[in-house]
């Protein structure tokens, strides 16, 4: 009984080297079974089992691995200031965010026009307004981090350019809804797209808050403008399964319109909220500042 027991242990916790290497032979086997369509052979049932093993058992130990990660982290010097140094962990976050947002914009923007696309062109718009709200913020936290009223003017300005973003949301939405245009991903990509989707939202609803007692302008706009493309991407990835899974139009029209609408009220609602939590703000900063020079 007590051998039994030890091969059970055994089988649940093999370890992290081979919980992470058996999870990696079985997706590339299920990525193959899929290709080949090999979906109803005894090999397909057979990684089909194993699959779902090496998932279970990756899940039992992605704690033990999370931790030892962690650990690994905290022992380098630049691993361990970005873990316990918030205002670093923003400023590269911010540096890595612009870098790829620009990139992004400038291929929406060439080809929307090589192609004469307004679907790219509002889509590049976009992105390129993402890139100068992170743009300003990093301006301001290698000229004026210590200023709290430049900061929450900042904060306000972004706040108004979410404004601009949404209305370049609302015309890819309308082009997604009346003119059935859409994200697509071929083959299994989409899957991918889905997880990583999945994260963004996850890390960015975590992000809210976990940093929700910083009453720091930079923070609180990364955490808006993070929170913003979660939004957005949860949209595009709904328009790309109804152009995977789906052949009912009405329903697609309706759903699209239906949840296109909510992100655009929802990015709306967060620009006003921070307009007035700047304006509040500045207002509460300058009178304490008024009642210091008259003490």
């Amino acid at each position: 009984m007590e051998r039994l027991k030890k091969i059970l242990l055994r089988l649940v916790h093999p370890g992290i080297t081979l919980s992470v290497l058996l999870s990696v032979i079985c997706a590339a086997a299920l990525v193959y079974v899929f290709v080949a369509g090999q979906e109803e052979t005894i090999m397909a049932y057979v990684v089909y089992a194993l699959t779902t093993y090496a998932l279970t058992v990756f899940a039992i130990n992605t704690p033990e691995m999370a931790a030892k990660i962690k650990a690994h982290i905290y022992k380098n010097k630049l691993g361990n200031r970005y873990m316990t140094d918030i205002p670093y962990r923003a400023k590269l976050t911010l540096y890595i965010s612009l870098s790829f947002n620009m990139l992004y914009a400038a291929f929406k923007l060439i080809a929307g026009i090589h192609y004469a696309s307004f679907w790219y062109g509002a889509d590049a718009i976009y992105y390129v307004v993402l890139s100068v709200a992170l743009f300003l913020l990093i301006r301001y936290m290698r000229k004026n981090e210590n200023d709290l009223i430049k900061g929450f003017r900042q904060y306000r300005l972004i706040g108004y350019l979410i404004f601009v973003l949404n209305i370049a949301l609302i015309g890819v939405v309308y082009q997604i809804v009346n003119q059935g245009m859409g994200y697509q991903y071929p083959g299994l990509m989409i899957y991918a797209v889905a997880t990583f989707t999945f994260y963004c939202v996850t890390m960015s609803v975590i992000n809210v808050v976990k940093y929700r007692k910083y009453n720091n302008p930079v923070l609180s706009a990364q955490k808006a403008i993070t929170f913003t493309k979660a939004l957005v991407a949860m949209f595009a990835l709904q328009t790309a399964m109804f152009a995977s899974f789906n052949d009912n139009i009405v329903l697609e029209r309706t759903m699209n319109s239906i949840f296109g609408g909510l992100v655009c009220c929802t990015i709306f609602a967060i620009a006003v909220i921070m307009v007035i939590q700047a304006t509040k703000n500045l207002k509460k900063l300058k009178i304490n500042n008024s009642e210091t020079h008259l003490a």
